[in-house]
C-alpha cells in the first residue's frame, strides 16, 4: 500500500513538473511568478491551455501592468468556476487589445461581460430546468443584451414566458423560451430599440405564439428588414398586435389554428398575411397593402400563395393560411 501511494505521488509530481515546464516554456522568460501560477490555475479550473497561454501572452505583449494581468486571469478563473462561458470574456479582452485600449478599460469590459452573462444565465434558470437548455438560452439572452437589450426588457419577456409556459411540458416550454429570445436577439441586432423589442415579443406571447410561430416570425422579420426599416416593421407589428387584442382576436395556442390575423377574407395584400397557423398577428397582420412591410408576390384573393416567405403555407388549421378563407 505504501509503495503504491509512493508511486502515485511520484507520478503526480512528474506530471505537474512537466505541466509547469510547458506553461513556463510558453511564456516569456521575464514573466512574474504569480502570473505563471495564475496561468496554471486557469488551466486547472477548466480553461483550455491554449486559451490561457494565448491570453496571458497577449496581455504581456501589450505591456499590461501585472495587477491588471492578474485581475483578468482571476476573472476568468471565477467565471469558469461559476459555470459560465469564458470565451466571450477572452474575445472581449483580445478585441480590446486589437483596438489598443488601455489595460484598465479592458479589464472593466471583461467584468461587464461577466456580469451580463451571470445575469443572463440566472434568467435562463427561471424558465428552464435543463442544464443544456439553460446554457443555450443563457448565451442567447446575453448576446441580446450585448446588442442593446436591457435588464428590464429581459425581465418583462421572462415574466410573459412564465405565464405562457405555465401549462406546457418542459420540452415545449424550453423550445418556446429559446425561440422567443432568438427573435428578441435578432431584432436587437437589427437595431430595433430595446423597449420596442420587448413590446413585440411580449405581445406575441400574450397572443399565445408557439415556438414554431416565433421561428417563422423571426425568419420573416430578418428577410423584410433588408428592404424596410426594422423599427418601422416593429412598430407595425406592435400596432397590429394591439389591435387584435382589442378586437378579441388573439392567436390560437397551437400550430393548427386558423390564424386570426392576415386578411380574414383573403383579399388584403399584407406582407405576411398572418401566421396561417393561428399565430395571430405578424408582419402586416392583414393590413391592406401594408406600407413598407415587404413586397407580396400577389394579392391572392383567397389564395395563400401570394405571401412573401410562404408563411401561410404551413399545414393544419381550418383551411386558412394567412389569407383567411382562401384555398391553399
Amino acid at each position: 500500500m505504501k509503495k503504491t501511494l509512493f508511486l502515485f505521488i511520484t507520478l503526480m509530481l512528474f506530471l505537474s513538473s512537466g505541466w509547469a515546464d510547458e506553461i513556463d516554456d510558453a511564456l516569456p522568460e521575464n514573466t512574474g511568478l504569480q502570473i505563471r501560477n495564475n496561468t496554471r490555475q486557469m488551466v486547472r479550473s477548466g480553461i483550455s491551455e491554449a486559451d490561457a497561454i494565448q491570453l496571458t501572452r497577449a496581455m504581456l505583449q501589450h505591456r499590461f501592468q501585472e495587477r491588471y494581468t492578474i485581475q483578468a486571469q482571476n476573472l476568468l478563473t471565477e467565471t469558469i468556476q461559476s459555470g459560465l462561458p469564458t470565451e466571450p470574456m477572452i474575445n472581449k479582452a483580445l478585441e480590446g487589445m486589437a483596438k489598443n485600449k488601455p489595460a484598465d478599460a479592458i479589464v472593466k469590459a471583461m467584468q461587464h461581460t461577466q456580469s451580463r452573462y451571470a445575469y443572463a444565465f440566472r434568467k435562463a434558470q427561471e424558465v428552464s430546468n435543463s442544464s443544456n437548455s439553460q446554457s443555450a438560452l443563457g448565451q442567447t439572452i446575453a448576446q441580446g443584451m450585448g446588442a442593446g437589450l436591457e435588464d428590464k426588457d429581459i425581465d418583462r419577456i421572462v415574466t410573459q414566458l412564465q405565464i405562457r409556459t405555465r401549462q406546457m411540458t418542459q420540452n415545449k416550454a424550453e423550445e418556446l423560451s429559446l425561440q422567443t429570445f432568438l427573435i428578441a436577439r435578432t431584432m436587437a441586432r437589427l437595431g430595433v430599440g430595446p423597449n420596442k423589442v420587448s413590446d413585440v415579443v411580449a405581445q406575441a406571447l400574450q397572443q399565445q405564439f408557439t415556438a414554431r410561430q416565433m421561428q417563422q416570425l423571426r425568419s420573416r422579420f430578418s428577410s423584410q428588414a433588408q428592404q424596410v426599416s426594422p423599427n418601422q416593421l416593429a412598430n407595425q407589428l406592435s400596432h397590429n398586435f394591439g389591435q387584435d387584442m382589442e378586437n378579441g382576436n388573439p392567436g390560437t395556442s397551437n400550430d393548427t389554428g386558423s390564424g386570426s390575423s392576415g386578411s380574414n377574407q383573403g383579399s388584403d395584400n399584407g406582407s405576411d398575411g398572418g401566421e396561417g397557423n393561428g399565430s395571430g398577428n405578424s408582419g402586416s397582420s392583414g393590413s391592406s397593402n401594408a406600407e413598407g412591410s415587404g413586397g407580396n408576390t400577389g394579392s391572392g384573393s383567397g389564395n395563400s400563395g401570394g405571401n412573401t416567405g410562404g408563411s401561410g403555407g404551413d399545414a393544419g388549421g381550418s383551411g386558412n393560411s394567412g389569407g383567411g378563407k382562401g384555398n391553399r
